[in-house]
C-alpha cells in the first residue's frame, strides 16, 4: 500500500465555523494548546514522510479535533436557542477551505506536468478533480481494488488529499446529523446533549465494527473509505460534548476547596502523558498498515488526554510548551503545510530517482515547505477567512465556494479532455498512420496519405487506460446462475453479436484479456457475441489447485461454461512464470477433456512474452528506436511448444494459437510496431495493439480449422 499522509484541515477555521484562529472549546474557552497541537502533528507528519516513508496517526487526530470543535460550534447556537443552518456552515467552511486547495492543486498539476512523464498525466488529472471536489479518498478506493490501475506506479502528488476528502464529506453530513438531532430534542422536550450523545455513540459503535472488520479483511481499502472513519469523529464529538460539562463541574468543585498540590499535577502528567503518546504512536506502531481499526484508538487517546489536560497554567505544563510562539506559527501554517509538503516531496522524490529523501535534501524540501506554507497563509488562507464581504452572509461565502470550484475545475477538465481529444484525433487517422502489427504482413504497402510525423498510438497520455474490456454485464440467458451468479455478477461481462447467435468465451488473466482485443472485431464482423471472464493473476484452471482466489475463480468459471455451452472457449494452455520458464497450465488435460465434452472449440492460446524493460518510461526517455528499450524474446517462447503433443490429441477441436511472433518480431520486442505502442507494461500487450493483430489471428484460426 502507498504511503498516506495526516490532514490537518484548519479546525478553527474549517471545523469551528467563526472560532478564532486557535480554536476554542464548545463551551467557548480559547485553548491555546489545540493550535499548538495542530502544530505539533502535522510536524511529526511531515518529518515520518520525509525522512522515515512512514505515517504518524496524526489523521486521525486531526478527525478526531475536526468533529470536537465542529460539535461545538453547533452546540453554542442550540443553547442560545438559535436555528442550526447547516447551508451557512457549510458556505463558511468550504469557503475557508477551498482557494488553498485549489491553489495548491493546480501548482501541482503544474509540477506534474513538468516532472512526471506524459502517462501519468491523465491520472494526476483525475487525482486532482477529486482533491477539489473532496471525493479523493474514494478515487484512491477504486484505483486500489482496480486491477488494471494498481499496475501505474508511483505515489500521487495528489494522495495526501485522501483525508481533506474524508473531512470534507463529514463537514457536509455532521451538520444534518446535529440539525437532525436537536430538531427532534427540542420537538419531544429532551436534553440536546443526550439526544446528541445518543447519535454519535450509534455511529461511533456501528462505524468502529465496520472498521475493525474492514481493515482486517480489506485494510487497503479500509484506510480511504469514509465509514470506517467516522467513529473517530463520532468520538471527538462525543468528547466535545461531555468536556464542558467536565470543566464546569470541576471549576465548581475546585471553588468550593482548597487545591491540593498534588491535584495540580495530574493535567500536567496527563498533558505529556498525551504527547508522548502521540509522538510514539508511528514509530511504535505500523500506522499504515494496521489503521484504522481498533488501534487508531492511540492517537485519539494522546490527543484526548492534552484537550482534558486544557489551560494547566502550571510552569511544567505541556501547554506551556504548545503555547510558545514557535507553536503558534506552526499551528497558523498548518494547514498550508500539510497541503504542499506532500507534493513537494512525492515530485522531488520521482525526478531525483530516489525512494526516500537523506538528511540534506530532506532538510531542504522540509524548510521550502515551511516557506511555501506561509506564502499560502499569508496570500490566500488568511485574507479569505478575513474578508468581511464573504463572511457577512451564507450566499456570498457560496459564490466563493462555487467561483473557486469554476476556477479549479475548469483548466482540469479542459485539460483532460484536451488529452482525449487528441487521442481521439489520432485516432480518426489510424488507418493511415497506425497500422501496428499490418506491417508485419509481407504483402503490406503504406498509406499514401501517412504522416510519418504521427504520434504513436495510443497516446502517452492515455495509454494506462488501454484495457480491453466487455461493454455491459452479461443478461438474459447469459446470465450467470447458481451458486456462483453472485460472484460472476461484476465479473461476467459481453460485447453483444446477433441475438441467438453463436457465443465465445474469454476466460483467464489479464493477459488473455488483452490478447481478446484481437479476437472481438473479428467477432463482432461475424455476429458472435464475446463473453468476458477474467481474473487478475489467475489461468482458467478448474482441475488445479493454485490459490484460494484462483480455484474460486475457475470452479465459477467452469460452472458458468457448462450452463452456456458456447461455441468456443479461448484460453491460456501455457504459462510464463516471472523467471522466463514457460509451463503447462496446470490441469490442461482435464480442462480441454471437458471443454471438447460439450463440444466447445478451443482457442489454445500460448503464453505471451514479459518483458526485461518496462516499454513506456523508456521509450519516453530515450525514445522507441533505443536499443536499451527493446527486450528480447523470452528463450523457451523461441522453441517447441510444450503443449504441442497434447493439443495434437486432445479429444475435441483444438486450435493451437500463436501470436509472440507478431509481438516480438525476429526475436526482438520492440516498443513500437507500425506506429502502434505494442505493450502498456512488462506483462501486457495494448489493447490497440491487440486490435491491430486481428487479420493476423483470423488468418491463423482458418489455418487451424476454425470458421466463424
Amino acid at each position: 500500500m502507498p504511503s498516506q499522509s495526516s490532514s490537518p484541515a484548519r479546525a478553527g477555521t474549517a471545523a469551528a465555523g467563526a472560532a478564532p484562529a486557535g480554536g476554542t472549546t464548545p463551551a467557548g474557552r480559547f485553548r491555546p494548546e489545540l493550535h499548538g497541537l495542530r502544530g505539533l502533528a502535522i510536524g511529526l507528519v511531515v518529518l515520518y514522510h520525509v525522512w522515515f516513508d512512514r505515517v504518524s496517526g496524526g489523521v486521525d487526530v486531526f478527525l478526531f479535533i475536526s468533529a470536537f470543535l465542529l460539535v461545538g460550534t453547533f452546540l453554542r447556537k442550540a443553547d442560545a436557542g438559535r436555528a442550526m443552518r447547516p447551508p451557512a456552515y457549510w458556505a463558511r467552511t468550504f469557503k475557508r477551505l477551498l482557494p488553498p486547495t485549489a491553489v495548491v492543486a493546480l501548482a501541482t498539476l503544474a509540477g506534474v506536468y513538468l516532472v512526471l512523464p506524459a502517462d501519468r498525466w491523465m491520472t494526476a488529472l483525475t487525482d486532482a478533480i477529486g482533491s477539489v471536489l473532496h471525493v479523493e479518498n474514494w478515487v484512491l478506493v477504486q484505483r486500489g481494488v482496480d486491477y488494471y490501475a494498481a499496475e501505474e506506479t508511483g505515489a500521487s502528488a495528489f494522495q495526501h488529499f485522501w483525508s481533506l476528502s474524508i473531512q470534507g464529506q463529514v463537514f457536509l453530513a455532521w451538520p444534518l446529523l446535529i440539525a437532525g438531532g436537536v430538531l427532534l430534542a427540542r420537538w419531544r422536550g429532551w436534553s440536546v446533549r443526550g439526544v446528541l450523545a445518543v447519535v454519535f455513540a450509534l455511529v461511533l459503535v456501528a462505524s468502529f465494527a465496520w472498521s475493525v472488520h474492514s481493515t482486517a479483511v480489506q485494510q487497503e481499502i479500509a484506510y480511504f473509505d469514509t465509514f470506517a472513519r467516522l467513529w473517530e469523529f463520532a468520538a471527538g464529538s462525543l468528547l466535545g460534548l461531555a468536556l464542558p460539562v467536565w470543566e464546569e463541574r470541576r471549576a465548581r468543585t475546585g471553588r468550593r476547596r482548597r487545591p491540593r498540590p498534588r491535584a495540580a499535577l495530574v493535567p500536567v502528567v496527563m498533558g505529556w502523558a498525551g504527547i508522548v503518546g502521540l509522538v510514539s504512536c508511528g514509530l511504535l506502531v505500523d500506522v499504515q498498515g494496521a489503521f484504522p481499526g481498533w488501534i487508531a484508538a492511540w492517537p485519539l487517546a494522546a490527543a484526548a488526554l492534552v484537550l482534558c489536560a486544557g489551560t494547566t497554567g502550571h510552569p511544567l505544563g505541556v501547554d506551556r510548551l504548545l503555547s510558545t510562539r514557535p507553536g503558534r506559527v506552526l499551528g497558523d501554517i498548518s494547514y498550508g503545510l500539510y497541503l504542499v509538503h506532500w507534493p513537494l516531496l512525492t515530485l522531488y522524490l520521482a525526478r531525483a530517482g530516489k525512494e526516500r529523501a537523506g538528511l540534506l535534501d530532506g532538510l531542504m524540501l522540509i524548510l521550502l515547505s515551511l516557506v511555501l506554507a506561509w506564502l499560502l497563509t499569508k496570500v490566500v488562507d488568511t485574507p479569505v477567512r478575513r474578508w468581511r464581504w464573504a463572511g457577512a452572509k451564507a450566499r456570498r461565502g457560496g459564490l466563493v465556494v462555487l467561483s473557486c470550484l469554476v476556477l479549479a475545475l475548469a483548466p482540469m477538465i479542459g485539460a483532460q479532455q484536451h488529452l482525449l481529444g487528441e487521442q481521439r484525433e489520432a485516432e480518426a487517422r489510424a488507418v493511415a498512420d497506425n497500422p501496428g502489427a499490418r506491417v508485419l504482413d509481407p504483402d503490406f504497402t503504406v498509406h499514401p496519405d501517412a504522416d510519418p510525423s504521427a504520434e504513436p498510438l495510443p497516446t502517452a497520455a492515455t495509454i494506462g487506460k488501454d484495457w480491453f474490456t466487455g461493454t455491459e454485464p452479461c443478461t438474459g440467458a447469459l446470465e450467470p446462475q447458481g451458486e456462483a451468479a453472485e460472484r460472476l455478477s461484476t465479473r461476467c461481462a459481453q460485447i453483444p453479436g446477433e441475438e441467438g447467435g453463436p457465443v465465445l468465451v474469454s476466460a483467464g488473466n489479464s493477459r488473455i484479456e488483452q490478447f481478446t482485443g484481437a479476437l472481438a472485431p473479428l467477432a463482432a464482423r461475424e455476429g458472435w457475441t464475446v463473453i468476458t471472464l477474467w481474473e487478475g493473476g489467475c489461468t482458467y484452471a478448474p482441475d488445479a489447485e493454485v490459490n484460494e482466489v484462483c480455484d474460486q475463480f475457475s470452479a465459477d468459471t467452469e460452472a458458468y461454461i457448462e450452463q452456456i455451452a458456447p461455441e468456443a472457449v479461448v484460453l491460456n494452455t501455457t504459462f510464463l512464470s516471472t523467471d522466463y520458464e514457460e509451463t503447462l497450465v496446470p490441469g490442461i488435460e482435464q480442462t480441454l477433456a471437458s471443454l471438447s465434452a460439450q463440444g466447445s472449440t478451443v482457442m489454445a492460446l500460448r503464453d505471451q512474452p514479459r518483458l526485461e524493460v518496462e516499454p513506456v518510461p523508456c521509450t519516453q526517455e530515450k525514445g522507441a528506436e533505443d536499443p536499451s528499450c527493446i527486450s528480447p524474446l523470452p528463450a523457451p517462447l523461441a522453441e517447441e511448444r510444450p503443449d504441442a503433443a497434447l493439443l495434437e490429441q486432445a479429444p475435441g477441436p483444438v486450435v493451437p494459437l500463436d501470436v509472440n511472433d507478431l509481438i516480438c518480431p525476429g526475436g526482438e520486442c520492440p516498443p513500437v510496431i507500425g506506429n502502434v505502442r505494442v505493450s502498456l507494461d512488462n506483462d501486457h500487450i495494448t489493447e490497440t495493439y491487440a486490435i491491430s493483430m486481428q487479420d493476423a489471428v483470423d488468418a491463423r484460426l482458418r489455418e487451424g480449422g476454425f470458421r466463424w
